[in-house]
């Protein structure tokens, strides 16, 4: 029997390269996701600059999740956290 990669008897195989593309795309949204449910969950006290702040926070960050499989929104989420986050101390 001959071996024929992507075949395994007569169905075809999922290309392991494709998988673990998407599991690193699920992964880079994932974070923007939380940091905007994050800044959805906070109350405009948490921000320096009240709610017009809080606003566009959410404006970036729904940014962020739009373009965070490139990159450029995880730097949004790390902007984020350096200003808001971090600033704030957690609360129950």
């Amino acid at each position: 029997m001959r071996f024929r990669p992507g075949v395994h008897r007569g169905e075809p195989r999922y290309p392991h390269s494709q998988v673990q593309l998407l599991l690193l795309f699920l992964v880079l949204e994932a974070f923007s996701v939380l940091a905007l449910l994050d800044c959805l969950g906070r109350d405009d006290s948490a921000f320096a600059g009240g709610a017009e702040d809080r606003k566009g926070w959410i404006r970036w960050l729904i940014v962020a999740v739009a373009t965070s499989w490139f990159l450029v929104g995880d730097g949004i989420v790390l902007g984020y956290y350096f200003a808001v986050i971090r600033r704030n101390p957690v609360q129950f």
